[in-house]
């Protein structure tokens, strides 16, 4: 689910920017080997897949990644195969991080992005919010649960305030969802209040 909800986010990204005329090449950067990661990769692309309008994107390249440097790497390789490469999507915070600066040398600094070029991913780190925040990278969104550390901290007090009281969660109950939510530059003032 957090994969979907991270391809819902850049399709909204890529049907804003591209048209099926001129679509967006897309790369999606994921880590297969951790089962989880896996998961969260088929959900990106089942997200670009159902919330793309018709023809406006097409995956260009695969690569994998959960740390900076790595990614930095990768996503150079892929740019060198793919220079029209302009929306990145994946799993972490390391995914994130290492396209952005990866696309920042690329086109020659902070302030020389294209607005077509965009990451998004989830985790919500410093690094990923004070990029976003600057407004001049190619950090778009940030997919995250709940939001800020203190978001989270609130919703694990609220989680051990259930169990100690005696909640029970035997059957389905014992599913517990955490809510994603998409910070933007719109409202990443709020979320780094909370870190």
């Amino acid at each position: 689910e957090l994969g979907r909800a991270i391809g819902e986010s850049a399709a909204e990204f890529i049907n804003s920017n591209y048209t099926a005329d001129a679509p967006a090449e897309v790369c999606v950067i994921g880590y297969p080997s951790v089962k989880v990661l896996l998961e969260r990769e088929t959900g990106i692309k089942e997200g670009l897949e159902e919330f793309c309008d018709e023809g406006v994107y097409e995956i260009v390249a695969t690569t994998e990644g959960i740390e900076t440097n790595l990614v930095l790497s990768n996503v150079e390789t892929v740019l060198q195969a793919n220079p029209d490469c302009t929306v990145f999507v994946g799993i972490g915070s390391g995914a994130m991080n290492g396209a952005n600066e990866a696309l920042l040398q690329h086109f020659g600094g902070a302030g020389k992005i294209p607005e077509n070029v965009g990451v998004i991913t989830t985790d919500v780190t410093m690094q990923q919010l004070e990029s976003l925040k600057a407004g001049d990278e190619a950090v778009r969104a940030i997919v995250g649960f709940e939001g800020s550390s203190q978001d989270t901290a609130d919703a694990c007090f609220e989680m051990f305030q259930r169990v100690l009281s005696g909640e029970d969660f035997s059957g389905d109950a014992k599913n517990v969802f955490r809510p994603t939510n998409e910070i933007t530059i719109d409202d990443v003032d709020g979320i780094i209040a909370g870190m």
